[in-house]
């Protein structure tokens, strides 16, 4: 495309964007404050644009790149976002160390750097691995398969099954690449699958520790 066509291109892809906050961590509108571009020496072009997320009312930066169509010199193609400042910071787990168990814990965090770096699928996957580590943790046969172990989960409530049984799919479905279902594991079921694990981590390992801390507390009283 011509260097003018770029510019009617970008204007779409800032229009009404959605994304995940770098700040507050949601998937939100961002709300376009100002953009401009810059011609590199490879004469590829960077379209830069400023939003604010509507949730938090934070600023962020984002890039989107036109490079040279290498079977044309006058043509540019779009290679896409780029960048996004200020960079996805690692997750916050602090409030689960010492309650959930490390390799639940670390393949949490792997799953949510991959969300941030917009890799839904492998995300799905580590999150599946890490609930079922955390079922195995809390007495789940390694010898059962991952619906099964849910199934018999006594220490969870039906509604929390149901929601976990939707883990297990999203799961399989980016763990397997021949399955027809892996072109719907999107950023929108990653990060519901990541709010799930969140919650799950809160309601089997953080407020059962709580409750124990508690508890002791009152008796040395």
């Amino acid at each position: 495309m011509a260097k003018m066509q770029t510019r009617t291109m970008f204007q779409v892809a800032i229009k009404d964007l959605v994304d995940i906050c770098p700040h507050c961590e949601s998937r939100a509108h961002f709300q376009l404050l100002f953009s401009d571009s810059y011609q590199e020496g490879d004469d590829s072009i960077i379209y830069y644009a400023i939003f604010r997320c509507v949730p938090c009312k934070k600023l962020i930066l984002k890039t989107f790149k036109f490079c040279k169509n290498e079977f044309s010199n006058n043509n540019l193609s779009a290679v896409g976002w780029q960048d996004k400042f200020p960079k996805e910071k690692a997750p916050n787990v602090s409030k689960f160390d010492g309650a959930v168990p490390l390799n639940a814990l670390e393949d949490f965090i792997e799953g949510v750097i991959c969300l941030h770096n917009k890799c839904p699928r492998a995300a799905v996957s580590i999150f599946r691995r890490s609930l079922q580590a955390a079922l195995i943790d809390r007495g789940a046969s390694r010898k059962l398969d991952l619906i099964e172990q849910i199934k018999n989960a006594s220490f969870l409530t039906k509604d929390i099954k149901e929601w976990a049984y939707s883990i297990r799919i999203f799961g399989n479905w980016a763990a397997h690449p021949q399955s027809d279902n892996l072109k719907d594991v999107d950023e929108k079921i990653a990060l519901e699958t990541k709010l799930f694990l969140e919650e799950f981590f809160n309601y089997v390992y953080v407020m059962p520790l709580r409750v124990t801390n508690a508890r002791k507390n009152t008796s040395l009283d």
